[in-house]
């Protein structure tokens, strides 16, 4: 599990990280933490690979609440948790999707019981996401809600519910990435969700909004592997 802390006190951060570090070493649960003195410290090259970040709602430079929004923008996994002396800003909090809020100063007992909620929150079977550097920075999204892959040259646009994303990457990289996850290519341009396929009428796939060709030499494998979802699916 890794949990960053942002926090611009240090009496503060040191407390919550010891309350953390001695609960995890209780329950023999792998921990790596990261502390953080500001928002924009945190925000400045995120790379979505935390479990749980701690924001202090109220610090100098950049404030908790808005390093949270940028962060919420691109990662829609990471469990959100606010320090704070001041209950009202609860209200903001739903913005960004919080999973909860700790009063200060923080206890041993109520960091606790908060810490099993987080626990059991984390236990839940997520949704398989996937993260993309783009131009605008990383993006996390969620592999059920993508429809397909396409190339064009050395891009790849990503194509999803949530909007469309082009990185530059190789599709036999990618392909390789996501081939266990249900994703098969109809032709050389298009890699497919095949979760997301509604029908197939001749050399034509429908999904979603989109019509996608198969390629006469790769139309037997796609629909062997389009047959062998639906079969694991249904079983």
């Amino acid at each position: 599990m890794k949990i960053a802390i942002v926090e611009d006190s240090p009496e503060a951060s040191q407390t919550l990280a010891r309350l953390i570090t001695n609960f995890c070493n209780e329950q023999d649960i792998s921990l790596e933490l990261i502390q953080f003195s500001d928002g924009i410290e945190i925000v400045d090259n995120y790379q979505g690979n935390y479990d749980v970040i701690y924001f202090d709602v109220e610090m100098p430079i950049m404030d908790g609440m808005t390093a949270a929004k940028k962060i919420r923008k691109v990662d829609t996994n990471v469990i959100i948790i606010f320090l704070t002396n001041y209950v009202q800003w609860a209200i903001e909090g739903y913005a960004v999707e919080a999973a909860d809020f700790l009063l200060k100063p923080i206890t041993r007992f109520n960091f606790q019981e908060h810490f099993k909620r987080v626990l059991e929150r984390l236990n839940q079977s997520p949704k398989e996401s996937y993260t993309l550097k783009t131009n605008s920075g990383i993006r996390k999204i969620f592999l059920d809600d993508l429809f397909f892959v396409e190339s064009e040259g050395h891009y790849l646009h990503f194509h999803s519910v949530s909007g469309d994303y082009t990185v530059l990457d190789s599709m036999k990289n990618v392909e390789n990435q996501l081939k266990d996850k249900d994703f098969f290519r109809s032709n050389n341009g298009y890699l497919v969700n095949l979760k997301h396929v509604k029908s197939i009428d001749g050399n034509i796939l429908y999904l979603d909004k989109y019509e996608l060709i198969i390629s006469r030499p790769r139309k037997k494998d796609f629909m062997q592997a389009l047959t062998n979802y639906l079969g694991a699916d249904m079983n």
